[in-house]
């Protein structure tokens, strides 16, 4: 990629794939989500692996009829991400304090730094909360908020702030996102007992290596001068 009008289809899909995932580990799905996730049309083959058999995954469940899935969907999510009905204290709780601090705790260090980045770009989001700032849809959603700031700096052509934004979103990915959504997504997993959570993890455990790729790639590219204007 060298011209600078073939980033922004990039960085709107990017924006609308983190804000995707994000909602469907925010809260439970309904049944307008469910009816607009059935007629979607999902990628084909990936580099990732575990992202295509995520994304088949996913597929297969949508398409094969249920008698109410927002109902499993709901019990499943409970399950999972609230760790109701089960016995130890081991779910795939959604923050990233819980995976980072040794007694795997709320509202910890990792808390305390995503708030600061979010109130830094003028996100000051915890009066509308009821989890703390490091959840993952959060985490999910400062990317796509990201993409979107990528988006404004290319619209005026501004390669040094689009330089700068990319080199955010490669550290957020890696101080952040990568450092606990790994295990995160394995949990996530070992618990879920539906085929939908299940794939859901995968897409987002390969979903957040090729970014890792493609920040890095976009990120030498523009410091090597190798983007054109025209």
């Amino acid at each position: 990629m060298e011209k600078l009008s073939e980033y922004p289809d990039l960085m709107v899909g990017r924006e609308h794939m983190y804000r995707f995932l994000g909602r469907l580990y925010r809260v439970e799905v309904d049944g307008d989500l469910l009816n607009h996730m059935q007629g979607m049309s999902f990628p084909g083959e990936s580099s990732d692996v575990e992202l295509s058999k995520g994304y088949r995954m996913l597929e297969e469940y949508l398409r094969k009829p249920w008698g109410d899935p927002v109902t499993d969907l709901a019990v499943d999510f409970a399950r999972v991400f609230l760790g109701a009905g089960i016995s130890n204290a081991y779910a795939a709780y959604p923050y990233e304090s819980v995976y980072t601090s040794p007694e795997r705790l709320v509202m910890q260090d990792a808390r305390d730094q995503v708030v600061a980045l979010y109130r830094s770009k003028g996100l000051d989001i915890s009066a509308a909360l009821d989890f703390p700032e490091d959840h993952i849809s959060l985490e999910l959603e400062f990317m796509a908020h990201l993409c979107l700031e990528v988006q404004k700096a290319l619209a005026v052509q501004d390669l040094s702030a689009v330089s700068a934004c990319l080199k955010e979103q490669l550290d957020f990915l890696l101080q952040h996102l990568l450092n606990w959504v790994p295990a995160f997504c394995a949990d996530v997993e070992k618990h879920a007992e539906t085929s939908f959570y299940k794939g859901t993890a995968q897409i987002t455990e390969g979903y957040l290596r090729l970014e890792h790729i493609l920040l890095e790639d976009l990120v030498a590219e523009i410091d090597a001068g190798g983007l054109r204007v025209d």
